[in-house]
């Protein structure tokens, strides 16, 4: 096992207790907005001690952690050429219905797609191969299907668990590792703070790529009713905890800049969603208000004493303006709405 670097410098986080996770969430094609948001938090010397992502943000954070000096750009490059052809296979659609079909219709077959393209996507884009190696500190959160659990990991070989947190149910078939059978982290864990807090996080940055509402229409597909359903179902998850975390740590939830009319499955506007990310963070982080007295309290409190445990939940209303959350625990938590 390879020794970590000390901790980094949070630049304006700095006074936040440590250690600072960064916080990915899962969400397809969405995913591609994430990238943007690591170059503004890099170019502002926030850098993180822990990595918690699932689905495509262990994607992206694993490829972080592996490298952060050169990660960004080659995420970037990544994302631009990145299509459902490369993601779920190349046949054409006429190809991909007929075998769809004959999916459907066999027996002991749980999933749409092959997933030899998705191995060998991640396969080109693991430069270290076990977690414990990596520079900076991860963890890969993936569902247990049998027991319906999220499991967070940070020990073993990184491919067939990125190949496992990607297993979108009814898509990629399960993956099997150790005796146990693996799904999507995002199933249990789409935006992953819980197990972040777990972990021994004391602040979290949240890289939310999901849009921030709903898209206020009623899908007139199948398959556009079973993303609807899957969104508030993801939703929902993040809101059920919110009480049980304020007034414990300082969150910060940057700017969800993607448009909630899209799809997560279209993989033709990574562009947009880098640039998206990276202004829309960038100008939050420059709005960022002076609260140091308060961190800093929360700092000094922080290193003197373990926190008791605690269940760590995410934002009631995902809609709402992104927000700073800094409190001590049985404090009253100030919000600064930006």
């Amino acid at each position: 096992m390879s020794e970590h670097p000390s901790t980094p410098d949070h630049g304006p986080l700095s006074h936040w207790p440590e250690p600072l996770a960064f916080v990915l969430s899962g969400g397809g094609a969405y995913g591609a907005v994430q990238v943007g948001m690591l170059r503004a938090l890099s170019e502002a010397g926030i850098k993180p001690d822990l990595i918690v992502g699932s689905s495509v943000g262990a994607l992206n954070g694993i490829r972080y952690a592996a490298s952060p000096g050169d990660a960004i750009d080659a995420l970037t490059t990544v994302w631009l050429e990145m299509n459902r052809a490369g993601v779920f296979g190349g046949r054409t659609r006429i190809g991909q219905l007929w075998s769809a079909g004959r999916r459907f219709v066999r027996r002991n077959t749980p999933s749409l797609c092959d997933p030899t393209r998705l191995r060998q996507l991640i396969d080109e884009n693991t430069p270290i191969p076990a977690l414990e190696d990596l520079p900076i500190r991860a963890a890969i959160v993936v569902t247990d299907a049998l027991l319906g659990r999220p499991k967070t990991i940070t020990q073993g070989q990184i491919a067939p668990l990125l190949q496992a947190t990607s297993a979108l149910p009814g898509i990629f078939p399960p993956v099997k590792m150790d005796g146990c059978f693996y799904l999507d982290g995002g199933v249990t864990a789409n935006v992953p703070i819980r197990q972040a807090i777990g972990l021994g996080a004391r602040g979290v940055v949240v890289l939310d790529a999901n849009p921030p509402s709903m898209p206020g229409t009623v899908p007139d597909s199948v398959i556009g009713s079973a993303l609807h359903a899957s969104m508030i179902m993801l939703r929902n998850q993040r809101a059920d905890a919110d009480d049980e975390l304020k007034g414990r740590l300082p969150i910060l939830h940057l700017p969800q800049p993607t448009p909630p009319e899209q799809s997560s499955f279209d993989f033709g506007q990574s562009q947009a969603l880098i640039e998206a990310g990276f202004a829309s963070t960038k100008a939050f982080l420059a709005q960022l208000p002076d609260l140091a007295d308060t961190t800093r309290g929360l700092s000094e409190r922080s290193s003197s004493a373990t926190p008791p445990p605690v269940a760590v939940p995410e934002p009631d209303d995902v809609s709402r303006q992104p927000k700073l959350e800094v409190s001590a625990p049985g404090a009253h938590t100030p919000t600064v709405e930006l």
